[in-house]
Parts: C-alpha cells; structure tokens; sequence
C-alpha cells in the first residue's frame, strides 16, 4: 500500500472518531472520554509517524514550505488536543473546543489530500510512495503503544 493510501486511511479513521465524539453531549461523559482517548493516541502517533516518513523526505526532496506548515498544524493540533485532555469531558466548553479543533484537522486532511499528496506524486516514484507506505505501517505499529501508556494516569 502507498503512503497516500496509508495516510487516507488514517484520515477515514480520524473522520469517524471525530464524528462520533462531536455527536456525544456533555451528558455522555464516559463514553466522550474513551472515544478521546482513542482518538488522541491515533492522532498523536498519525503525527509523529506522518512527519517522519512523509514530511521529512519532502523536505528532502526540496518541498520545505509545505512539510512545515503540515508540521506547524499538527503542533497547534497536538497543543489542542494536550488541553482538551485535561478539560472536564461533561461541559459545554469541551465541546466547542472539540468542535474548533475538529474543524481544523478537516482543513488540514483536505490540504494534505488535495494539495500535498499532488506535490508528493510529483517528486516520489510510486516505489518511493510504496516504501514510504511499508514504513509508515512499520512506525505506526511500535509509536501507537508507545504512546498508550503516557495517556493513562
């Protein structure tokens, strides 16, 4: 599978989480927590992995605006995310906050989709994109647990 064909799957994923967390109400505290926390981890290790396979060889290849802007976007996400973890998930506050986020990594998936991935198949060959893709695989599998145990506690 490619790397843009891994990181759409990524994003599919984060898509559905985010639209079932943005249909839960203050009320549903417990089930707005774990569909959080599943989230987050997903994100946070789609970051990680992303900059260090994707972004860092189109840096390479010369595309350095680009793959820091992504990068500067996943910070403010990331930043986002850091504080809606330690907000009471049972108000009305987490779910605006969750909303403006939300909003945010759609713009960001859509730019990477649209604008990136186009930059990309211009500098990668498809063996590149299909070595890009086994790597991202590989480094999602040992970043996600990496992260599961930072989050409870």
């Amino acid at each position: 599978m490619d790397i843009y064909t891994r990181i759409k799957e990524d994003h599919d994923k984060a898509r559905e989480l985010m639209n079932q967390i943005a249909d839960t109400t203050a009320r549903a505290k417990k089930t707005r927590h774990d569909l959080f926390e599943d989230f987050k981890i997903d994100l946070w290790s789609h970051h990680k992995v992303e900059e260090a396979t994707f972004y860092d060889l189109l840096t390479q290849k010369g595309d350095s605006a680009e793959s820091y802007e992504a990068k500067n976007e996943h910070h403010m996400v990331n930043s986002m995310l850091e504080e809606l973890d330690t907000m009471p998930k049972d108000n009305e506050q987490w779910g605006q906050k969750f909303g403006a986020m939300k909003e945010l990594i759609e713009h960001h998936m859509e730019e990477e989709e649209e604008e990136f991935f186009t930059l990309a198949r211009k500098e990668f060959s498809e063996e590149e994109a299909q070595e890009l893709g086994r790597r991202f695989d590989s480094r999602k599998k040992v970043v996600a647990p990496a992260i599961t145990p930072m989050s409870e506690g």
